[in-house]
């Protein structure tokens, strides 16, 4: 990838570790490697799924890394036209997210709401603002899905939303109140480095080695608190 930059093939560099949600350490070991090389790191990122990526941005703060942050839109709900009995269509990728997960997100985005009316945003615009307002974090990414059904959003008008996103700045209390709501630490099971991962490395999960666990040590995060999930952390971590 530097040799095309220095070809003048590319004038910028980027990371984007997925699809999957994780990746966290090996994200920041390469923000600390490839320091003043890599341009730009795209995480998942959004005011419902602040977690594992919120780790990442002191470093790419640091690193003068601009962050990218994809699936703005929470896999949809954000767009407003994904409610509570939501019918995906056949083969979507969000039908392997946990049952129920879609009304449990639209009570959160109802929360939010009041915060979005008081500054004449729709909810994918204070999504977007949120994001925006977070260390690094450069641009936003929205996921471009026409939902069934005859009150689904059309691509068009999703893609406005985004276009017209104004100038807009949370206070200190909203952006407090907008995190606490979507707080979704340790909700899931993470891949890449993992501590509640055990054998031999796989294509997408990999234990802990030293390397990866002094990137820990550095940047103040506990691999064992921070990156597993909650329901299996008791029976899988030493």
């Amino acid at each position: 990838m530097e040799k095309l930059k220095d070809a003048g093939l590319t004038t910028q560099i980027g990371i984007a570790p997925g699809p999957a949600n994780g990746f966290t350490l090996d994200l920041i070991l390469a923000l600390e490697r490839f320091q003043g090389l890599l341009d730009w790191a795209m995480i998942i990122f959004n005011p419902l799924e602040p977690w594992p990526g919120s780790l990442c941005l002191p470093a790419a703060e640091r690193t003068s890394t601009k962050i990218l942050t994809r699936v703005v839109d929470y896999g949809g709900l954000f767009h407003d036209d994904v409610k509570r009995g939501h019918e995906f269509a056949p083969r979507d990728h969000r039908t392997f997210r946990p049952s129920g997960w879609v009304g449990a997100g639209c009570e959160k985005i109802e929360e939010m709401r009041p915060i979005a009316e008081a500054h004449g945003l729709t909810m994918l615009q204070l999504a977007c603002a949120w994001n925006l307002q977070q260390a690094a974090v450069e641009t936003v990414v929205q996921t471009m899905i026409k939902e069934p059904g005859s009150s689904a959003k059309p691509i068009e008008q999703k893609i406005e939303e985004l276009a017209t996103l104004p100038k807009v700045t949370l206070r200190p209390e909203e952006l407090a109140r907008i995190a606490e709501n979507g707080d979704n630490a340790n909700c899931m099971s993470l891949k890449g480095a993992n501590a509640e991962y055990v054998g031999d490395a796989s294509p997408d999960r990999w234990p802990l080695n030293e390397e990866l666990e002094a990137v820990a040590t550095r940047w103040k995060i506990d691999p064992r608190r921070d990156l597993v999930h909650a329901v299996h952390a008791a029976e899988t971590i030493p």
